[in-house]
This record gives C-alpha cells, structure tokens and sequence, in this order.
C-alpha cells in the first residue's frame, strides 16, 4: 500500500472517529436536555397540584429545537378547557420588559438613539422631576441609566395597575412623575416608571405607537402571531386568554383582566410565541421566521452594564443576571396580581425556559430553575474569601432596620416604605447575623468583616439568590447592604423606622379609643353636676376638641379599613384598581382635619395649663393625648398621607 494511500486511510479513520466522537457527544447532550424537559415537566405537575394553580405553561428550548411545550389544568374552570401551550394566552408581567429592551436596541443598532446621551434629546423637558439630593450631583440620565436601573428614581404604584384601559404613555407617565432621590448611575432601584418612559422613547423615536412598534420589529419578525400588548387585547385574541383565578378558602376565585403601562407590564403571550422568543435570544437574534436583531448586539445584552461587586449579580442591557451554583443565566421574571412568570436564559448552555400560570406565587419558576441547576449543573467553586469587601466593618455596627431603594418619597405611598421590602438585621452569634424579608428568612455567616455568605438556598427572592450581601455607603453616607438583582437596602434613620411610626400611631388610636369612652361617659354625668359650670370655658372647650379629634381620627381609619378589604383572587383592595373619588376625599380631608386639630389641641393645652386651675387629671390627659396628636399630625405629613 502506498504512503499515498495509507495517508487517506488514516485521515479518513480519523475523520470517522471525530464524527463518531461528536455524534457520541451530541446523543449524550441530547439525552440530558431530554431527561431535563422530563424533570421540569414532573415539576410543573406537581406545584400546579399542591398549589392549586388553575392554569400554567411551560416551555424549554435549545436554538434550534423545542424540547418542551407543555400546558396544565384549565383555560377556563367551568368550561374544563384544556390549557394549549400554542394557543391560550397568559398576562407575564415584567416579562413584558424584556422587548421594551430589545425595541430600544433595534433603535441602538440602526442609530437612532445614543445609549450615553441625556434622554431629554428623546423625551423634551415635559418631565420636571423633583432632586431630592445634593444639586452638584444632578447628572443627566442616559438610556444605559434606565436599562440598568439606575436612573434613581423613586418609585410608582399609582397607576399600575387598573381594571380599566389606562390611557396614552405620555398621559401615564405624567400622571406622577417620580423624584429624582439618587444620584444615577450610582444605586439600582427597579423602576416601573423608567422602563414606561424608555417605551415612550421609543415611540418618539419612532413617530409610532410602542405597542404597534414592537408588534411589527419584533412579533412580526420572529413568527410570534399569538402575543401582544394590546390592552384590551383584540377581538381575536380575547377568547384564547386563559381566565385567571386563585385558589381561596376552599374554591377557585376568578380575576380579571389587569391592565399596566404597556412597556412595564402590559404583554399577553402564548408559550410557544415565547418559545419562538427564546430561540431568538438563544441563536443571535434570530429564529426560523426571521432576524429581530444583530448577534453582536444581543451579546452587547448579555454583558454586564452594572453591578456592585463581582461576587453579585447585577445588571446586564435591561437583563437581569442570575448565579446558580455558580452558572451565569440571564432573566427576567414577571408578576402582576394574579399571573407569574418567568424567562430564563443559559447563554453558555444554550438552554432557554418560560414558566407562566395564573393563582400561583414567583417563588414557583424560581425553585423549579433552581432543582434544574442543582440537578443537571455541578456546582462550580467559588471562593468568596479571595474577595475584598466593598466596607470593612463589624456586623454589630450595621444592626438596624433597611428600607429597599426601590422606595416612595413624595406620593401618599410612603408609608408602604414601612411594609414592602423593609428588614431587620440582627446579630445571632459573633460571626452570623439574620434578618426576614418579603416574609422569608434569612441567615449569613462573615467571610470577613462586611462580606456575607448565606447559610441556605434563598429560592424565593424574586430578584435573585442573595447568595452574597456586601455592605457599602450610599450617596448619602448611609449605610446601604447590597446583593444580587436591581435591589438595594438603605439604613433607616431613626424616625422612618417603623417602631417609630407604630410608637406614634399605636398610642394614639388607643388614646382615641379611651378618650370617646371616658368623655362621652364624664360628658353625660357633667350635665346633671353641679361643678359644670366649672367646666365651663377653656377645658370643656379642651374636651370639646379632643373628643372631636378621636371621632374623626377614629371615623377615618375606619373608612380606610372598610375601603381596603382585598380581593380574594388579586389580593389588593379594588381600590387599588379603581379609584373612588368619594372615599378618597373622605380619607384626605378626615386626615387633613385630624391633623390641623392636633395643632389646636396643643395650643387649648398649653392654654389650659396656664389659665385654669384645679382638675389636674383631666389637664394631663389633654395633655398627653395633644402630644400625641401633635405627633400623629407629623406622621401623616411626613408620610403625605393626605396628599401634602
């Protein structure tokens, strides 16, 4: 045989056994995705029956095939409809934002917007916001801001969600436009408000509607004939919407259609559009139908944009990161009152998952990602102890209540500042300390002064795994703990605690309570005592205003109560939906007066003390209670209870 020959012989043996090897490695591969479909699958079946979830889909997906694609339960409950992952709808939430996104990066690509210029180029100067920190720091704030959160804008509930259509962008965005409560660039606060105003951009941009924007560069594009963000949804695509319910008490309460500014929240989607939407991600902005965008520009998406330490999860072009036993994945998850859901992402795995149902919880796709990763994905090692730590200082030094960044600060939703995200961190051992938040605990231990490692799995959080939490300063000297996803948590000063509030607010509705049963007792026994016309004058007048004070005080909150039963399927008072101008003025105005009498009532104290002799009791009681009502009158103006 010829050397020739042999050559070719051996060559082709080699290439035989390549391909053997490859084919060998692509079963292998195959089989894997195969077994994690099957798992995902037994995992959906089994929170959608212990939890009683009436609706949910689930998709998984490599670029160029779709393992999974399934639905579960009932479109609709009465009708026992099957769910058809291809043709019923589901609402994602802030799902939604992930194509307000990919919209502003088409216009990135073809150079119509400069990620780093001021966005008043785009938007004009209509939007005058509040600086509510030093006025030297006041930068302008750029796309890559609101892409990564960190245009520091405080936060907006008003509006976000309704039962009825909410009306054009511009009108939305302006019905409350935030305060400018930090420095961007420098904390990341998730903001609602920045992504509407990132889709309004859009449509100035553009000279279209965002919802007809997106639909023909990106549905169109990529095959996606069941998704929009219409609201209400066309005629043709509302009978295949799921109908949403929870499981209450016993039986299955049906919602209804949430409406939300349509960059932010607003999408209704099939999983098998979502399916299509990943292939795209996954393959470089392109599937079987068509390109939506540049591969350099989705990995321009997948890079990180910001985050405060290497050891956390941060931000990437308007994409959240995620770490699972150290593997990267890039998501977004999505709630509204009623539906859940989640997109996840493994660029180096080249696996895509959508999770969406109806009456169930975020912590349902976040422990289904989770058992994938720790089923199929060994654990890469990480060795905290090689990191410095953003602040070197000792845990009893950081003990104290933290209020999330994403806060209010000039609407009447402060107050919620006091029950949304707050925690309390306290020290448990020398080198350990705890706190609970959203209802979940937590527990770290010191890797060195200021750098914390968990001591769980926390895979309920729905902006990351908090694996890591670091402690720094914020642009105001407070101390700020940081961790993964667009979330920040910032020392409380002492009166915005809410020990403070409650030590204000508790006393109060008690001494309201005791004042109406002990003066309208005394009142009663004065008409038939002689010593009434002692009373006469300054501290009957004194009595007069204090029992006025308790009434209305009393009267208020008893409206607000009545007014703020929740829905048992949205969770949320209607009020919260529906605004209803009547209670709201009654609300406003008894808080109003309730606060102006607590200055009058001081000034009736001080008055009696200094003009009537005798009946000390009765004194020191007006007395007490004025200083509470004095008290009671700076909560609601420093919370803008009434609207100040």
């Amino acid at each position: 045989m010829s050397s020739g020959i042999k050559k070719i012989a051996a060559f082709s043996l080699a290439f035989l056994l390549w391909q053997a090897s490859d084919a060998a490695v692509l079963s292998a591969e195959n089989e894997k995705i195969q077994k994690m479909s099957e798992f995902i699958h037994h995992q959906m079946m089994e929170y959608t029956s212990i939890n009683h979830v009436p609706n949910a889909v689930a998709a998984m997906v490599t670029a160029d095939s779709i393992y999974l694609l399934k639905g579960y339960g009932y479109a609709d409950m009465e009708k026992t409809e099957p769910v058809d992952p291809g043709y019923h709808l589901f609402r994602v939430g802030s799902v939604s934002k992930i194509f307000t996104w990919f919209a502003i990066m088409q216009l990135y690509e073809q150079e119509m917007v400069d990620l780093d210029a001021d966005i008043t180029r785009y938007t004009g100067t209509r939007f005058n916001h509040r600086i509510l920190y030093r006025a030297e720091d006041a930068k302008p704030i750029t796309l890559r801001h609101l892409l990564s959160h960190t245009a520091g804008y405080e936060d907006v509930l008003e509006g976000l969600f309704s039962f009825s259509p909410q009306p054009s962008l511009e009108e939305q965005l302006l019905r409350r436009v935030p305060a400018r409560i930090y420095p961007p660039g420098e904390v990341m606060a998730y903001s609602n408000w920045g992504t509407t105003l990132s889709g309004y951009i859009v449509e100035q941009v553009t000279g279209m509607r965002f919802e007809d924007y997106v639909r023909e560069h990106i549905f169109l594009p990529l095959g996606m004939k069941n998704t929009s963000f219409e609201q209400p949804l066309e005629a043709a695509l509302q009978k295949q919407m799921v109908t949403a319910s929870r499981w209450v008490d016993g039986k299955f309460h049906q919602g209804n259609f949430e409406h939300m500014p349509a960059p932010t929240g607003g999408l209704s989607t099939s999983a098998n559009d979502m399916a299509l939407m990943l292939q795209a991600h996954l393959s470089g902005g392109k599937n079987s139908h068509g390109r939506m965008l540049k591969k350099s520009t989705v990995e321009m998406m997948h890079t990180p944009l910001f985050q405060h330490h290497p050891l956390l999860a941060g931000m990437t072009h308007g994409l959240l990161e995620t770490y699972v036993n150290g593997h990267r994945i890039i998501s977004h998850s999505g709630s509204s009152t009623l539906f859940d859901s989640g997109y996840y992402v493994f660029p180096e795995e080249g696996i895509g998952l959508f999770f969406a149902f109806s009456g169930g919880n975020t912590s349902g796709h976040v422990n289904i990602l989770h058992g994938v990763v720790n089923e199929f994905f060994p654990a890469k090692e990480i060795l905290p102890e090689k990191h410095e730590p953003l602040m070197k200082v000792k845990i009893k030094d950081i003990r104290g209540e933290y209020h999330q960044s994403r806060s209010m600060r000039t609407s009447s939703d402060r107050i919620l500042n006091l029950v949304i995200g707050n925690l309390n961190l306290e020290q448990t051992d020398d080198d350990q300390l705890a706190f609970n938040l959203y209802g979940m605990g937590f527990s770290y231990s010191e890797v060195t002064p200021g750098l914390y490692r968990s001591n769980q799995v926390n895979k309920d959080y729905p902006f990351g795994f908090m694996e890591y939490l670091l402690v720094t300063k914020a642009p105001d000297g407070r101390l700020m703990l940081v961790t993964d996803g667009p979330m920040s948590f910032i020392k409380a000063r002492w009166y915005e605690r809410s020990f403070f509030a409650a030590l204000i607010f508790i006393p109060a509705l008690i001494m309201a309570f005791a004042s109406l049963l002990f003066f309208g007792i005394r009142s009663i026994r004065l008409k038939f005592s002689k010593n009434v016309k002692r009373m006469q004058g300054v501290l009957l007048t004194g009595n007069r205003l204090l029992i006025t004070h308790a009434t209305i005080l009393l009267a208020t909150i008893f409206i607000f109560m009545t007014n703020s039963r929740p829905h048992p399927a949205h969770r949320l008072p209607v009020s919260f939906f529906e605004s209803n101008p009547l209670l709201e003025a009654l609300i406003n105005g008894g808080l109003i007066i309730t606060a102006l009498l607590g200055v009058v009532l001081m000034v009736s104290a001080v008055r009696i003390w200094i003009k009537h002799p005798g009946f000390f009791i009765a004194k020191a009681w007006q007395t007490v209670y004025a200083l509470w009502a004095i008290a009671l009158t700076w909560l609601v103006y420093f919370y803008n209870m009434a609207g100040f």
